[in-house]
């Protein structure tokens, strides 16, 4: 499977006019090579793809990257990079790498050009194959198991950090590798806060409290938020919690292939404004979710970008009150040639 990203990746390179590609990010390391090590550096040209790392990783390399030159540097890690080039006359290198990598890269090659390059792999990894859905579904499996043990803790009299602990550990016991992000647990008032930090606010009766985790699991990622009343809303909080699963419908209702992502983000932003909740939405409606929690595409309103069968993402439309409440509700998406699944719908609250 390696091989055929890297000849998808050899065909954008193409496009572009690249002879040889420079590769830092891990994400990107590991869906080209399937190295999972920390700390590698990945070179694509024409005709080979080449890993470059530290004795560490000697073993390791030869295992996960089978089809790939392996090069086990021990000083002059740029003077490999340089070597594993070749004869490249025009090199790209990831606009994530740092400006002290690019400085010593661009010492090393001499006149050789470094162009910059913005989501050569990205763009290929939006797109995910059977292996990585199944992956995915795995993160989500073990996010489901740890949500149905942690219910009987969301009570009055447990503290926001509490939660936070027990959902970590409750994922992780089920089979992830770790969160696939920090947890989220904003209740009361700090719910109105979209990314709230934890704090060790202890819950009472009648708060909304909105949980945001997701699972890190063979690699990929699931983020999912619930936001649970503690006893019986009041007439505003039920007013919100409603409104918030009218829109992630009428979103939900456009992921069809071929529609503009900005439909689908449009569609939850024009039900909360017939509510009169429209001011208070105020991130984009979902990212994607693959090896990286957030990546490609982006479900905004400002988005160029159509909907394509194998993208997985989110759907999470929120209504934040300054000081108030906060309601979030989202699900881990798949879109296929037949239309969307909720991978996280078995995920109850």
């Amino acid at each position: 499977m390696t091989e055929a990203r890297t000849t998808g990746l050899r065909a954008a390179m193409a496009g572009i006019g690249l002879d040889g590609l420079v590769i830092t990010k891990r994400e990107n390391i590991r869906y080209l090579s399937g190295f999972t090590g920390s700390s590698a550096v990945a070179v694509v040209t024409g005709d080979q793809g080449t890993l470059i790392t530290d004795g560490r990783y000697r073993e390791q390399a030869a295992l996960e990257a089978q089809s790939w030159e392996v090069v086990i540097y021990s000083k002059d890690l740029m003077g490999a990079v340089a070597e594993a080039l070749g004869d490249a006359a025009s090199v790209g290198l990831e606009d994530s790498t740092t400006l002290a990598f690019r400085k010593r890269l661009a010492g090393a090659l001499g006149d050789t050009g470094l162009e910059t390059t913005e989501g050569l792999v990205e763009r290929l990894r939006t797109i995910k194959e059977p292996g990585e859905l199944e992956a995915i579904r795995g993160a989500v499996a073990c996010a489901h198991q740890a949500w149905e043990t942690l219910l009987p803790m969301l009570q009055p009299g447990v503290s926001e950090r509490q939660l936070a602990a027990g959902l970590d550990y409750r994922m992780m016991s089920a089979g992830a590798e770790k969160p696939a992000f920090d947890t989220v647990v904003a209740s009361g008032p700090n719910s109105s806060m979209p990314h709230a930090g934890i704090t060790d606010r202890v819950l009472v009766a009648g708060d909304l409290v909105v949980i945001d985790f997701g699972a890190l699991k063979d690699g990929y990622c699931c983020d999912i938020t619930r936001t649970v009343c503690l006893g019986e809303p009041d007439d505003r909080s039920r007013e919100v919690l409603e409104a918030v699963l009218q829109a992630w419908d009428a979103a939900y209702a456009k992921l069809e292939v071929g529609v503009p992502v900005a439909d689908a983000d449009r569609a939850a932003r024009e039900k909360l404004a017939e509510l009169g909740l429209a001011e208070y939405f105020v991130h984009s409606l979902g990212h994607g979710v693959g090896l990286e929690v957030h990546e490609k595409p982006t479900l905004s309103q400002l988005s160029q970008e159509t909907l394509e069968p194998g993208m997985v993402f989110t759907v999470e439309p929120g209504v934040y009150i300054e000081g108030s409440m906060g309601v979030r509700h989202e699900e881990t998406v798949a879109l296929f040639e037949a239309g969307a699944e909720i991978l996280s719908r078995d995920i109850t609250f």
